[in-house]
């Protein structure tokens, strides 16, 4: 979301949306946001667009927020360039344009935002970690090799489980970490009576879910490597999340398919498919204990900063395999934080390469 107390505080309009927001008087607010949008204030363009992106502070409304979005991002908005950028790379309004992604990107990290020249920079690899100029940097970045997974280890055959080491730079799990820690809060499980996510005593960690607003382009390619890693196309994938467990946190034992007699799972089955495999990047290494537990098949691993674990939930027929029973254990000493990553689709997805198009 854009910074209120950045930007044009001293138009009127907006000036009390951010009062009537701070109040909780959010109908209020967003009456005012759309009245300045209306008169071409970008940031109230930025900020309602996000909203409405979100569902948070307003009634979600994807299409009306990316136009004010990509009116925004016209008008000069450096938050609204760097959200366009994010919004032609997801694939959100058709096929993914990742040119027109980075031209975004450079717009808005050229107007003055930090978020985007972060990104810019670690897009860019070394060349970014040097320095440089936007345009510099946006003729730098490889997407081609930020798209190739590394070759997987294999773990166990059946049920299959990988690992690929190095799969993130360092640099990048620093940067989930950063874009994630602020947004941390209790990681909750569905509710099977309740058929809604609900906050139980048998996960005791914290998550931050990446929905369209606060992903970006760095974390957009990651999933595409990730995608590329298991052979399946981007829609195939769920919206990440950043889990984070302090000493003594946990995930009891559970299973990440869905379970299709539960109400609530066989709707989603219907409409997404099944959980077929989960994707885990480790972001850190600086814990003890915190392994991936699997007690049924007697093992559990950890991997080291930017090493990947895949594992399939489901068998070679599209059944869920009970067998891929596991935990997250309590890190002892430290914090631990993992990028996860849920994959949909056909059964029997399996660790391999596939080509990824430029747009």
């Amino acid at each position: 979301m854009p910074d209120p107390s950045r930007l044009h505080a001293d138009d009127d309009l907006y000036a009390h949306a951010m009062a009537a927001h701070q109040a909780g008087r959010h109908q209020d607010a967003v009456r005012l946001l759309w009245q300045a949008s209306q008169q071409g204030h970008v940031a109230a363009m930025s900020l309602l667009g996000a909203q409405l992106l979100s569902g948070r502070g307003a009634a979600p409304d994807p299409p009306a927020g990316m136009r004010l979005i990509q009116q925004a991002a016209e008008g000069g908005g450096d938050y609204a360039c760097a959200l366009a950028a994010t919004i032609a790379a997801s694939g959100v309004q058709g096929p993914a344009d990742w040119p027109h992604a980075l031209d975004f990107l450079q717009r808005s990290a050229e107007l003055g935002y930090a978020v985007a020249q972060a990104q810019l920079r670690l897009l860019a690899g070394p060349r970014g970690a040097a320095g440089g100029a936007g345009a510099e940097l946006r003729r730098s970045v490889d997407l081609a090799a930020w798209r190739a997974p590394p070759e997987a280890q294999v773990i166990l055959e059946d049920p299959s489980i990988r690992m690929a080491r190095g799969f993130a730079s360092v640099p990048v799990c620093d940067w989930i970490i950063s874009r994630a820690r602020d947004r941390l809060a209790p990681a909750q499980l569905f509710d099977t009576a309740a058929l809604r996510p609900v906050i139980k005593d048998t996960r005791s960690n914290s998550a931050a879910p990446f929905d369209l607003v606060y992903l970006d382009l760095v974390i957009l390619l990651l999933r595409e490597r990730l995608a590329a890693a298991v052979g399946v196309a981007m829609p195939a994938l769920e919206a990440p999340q950043v889990f984070h467990y302090a000493v003594g946190q946990t995930f009891a034992p559970h299973y990440d398919f869905l379970e299709p007699d539960v109400p609530g799972h066989a709707a989603s089955i219907a409409q997404s498919g099944q959980r077929v495999a989960t994707l885990l990047v480790y972001l850190n290494e600086a814990y003890e204990g915190g392994e991936t537990d699997f007690p049924l098949l007697g093992a559990r691993w950890r991997g080291r900063t930017g090493d990947a674990l895949m594992f399939a939930n489901t068998d070679a027929g599209g059944e869920p395999d009970r067998r891929m029973f596991h935990a997250g254990l309590p890190p002892t000493s430290g914090e631990k934080w993992l990028f996860s990553q849920w994959v949909r689709g056909a059964p029997g997805a399996q660790w391999g390469r596939v080509e990824s198009p430029d747009r």
